[in-house]
């Protein structure tokens, strides 16, 4: 029977003859652990040579480390140290690129995620609710980490959003920025100054973050920096 394809990756004995991405979504913590971070893009669980019982093992000392030390939950933000903010040029999925300083001026979110993590699919939807309210203030934009972009592509097919979606195919950007999980946000303010971090999703439209980003100032952003139109 066909072994089920998806989303963290598991190293196997030496006797196993590739790596593997299972499903594991179901059972992943609030965090998407780092191990979790750099799953490859390869499945290739239907033609994985070993025994069934191996690999149900395997998997769950996979799962058991993840969740071991990974924070729950929260709706706050917490100080982020950083005495500059790393610089940040990516390609726009379906579009041009996008240079973070471009956005002087307007308090911006910095959103770290990728599309097979459970938790990273809650908050999408909640950022794009914090978009809408918003109005393009702060500016959002959520970086797809080591995936290939016939995947983003399809997910936000579905899911369509508000803000730019940027690629980091080769998790540069996520070692640059120092992402040790997934999802993780930084927040900077109008002068792209280090303000908030979040290493755990976040309801962005609850009390205490709206208070937070409320109290950053902000001028109102150029037409040309990627936001996408909301209707009327």
């Amino acid at each position: 029977m066909p072994l089920p394809l998806g989303s963290a990756a598991v190293a196997l004995p030496s006797f196993v003859s590739s790596k593997v991405e299972i499903d594991v979504s179901r059972t992943l913590p609030a965090r998407c652990g780092v191990a979790a971070v750099k799953a490859p893009e390869f499945r290739g669980a239907h033609r994985l040579g070993c025994r069934p019982e191996l690999l149900r093992r395997i998997l769950l000392a996979a799962v058991t480390l993840l969740a071991a030390g990974t924070p729950s939950t929260a709706d706050e933000f917490r100080p982020w140290p950083a005495e500059t903010v790393p610089a940040l040029v990516l390609s726009q999925l379906d579009g041009p690129g996008i240079d973070l300083a471009e956005f002087r001026g307007t308090p911006v979110i910095v959103h770290f995620f990728a599309t097979w993590c459970a938790p990273c699919i809650a908050e999408m939807a909640s950022l794009n609710a914090l978009a809408a309210a918003r109005k393009g203030s702060p500016a959002i934009l959520a970086i797809s980490v080591g995936e290939v972009d016939a995947r983003v592509r399809n997910f936000f097919r579905d899911r369509p959003v508000a803000f730019p979606i940027l690629l980091d195919r080769d998790r540069s950007a996520m070692k640059t920025w120092q992402v040790e999980g997934l999802p993780t946000s930084f927040v900077l303010d109008r002068d792209l100054r280090p303000a908030f971090k979040a290493d755990e999703p976040l309801d962005w439209t609850s009390p205490p973050v709206a208070a937070a980003l409320a109290a950053l100032p902000a001028t109102p952003p150029k037409s040309n920096r990627g936001e996408k139109e909301t209707p009327p």
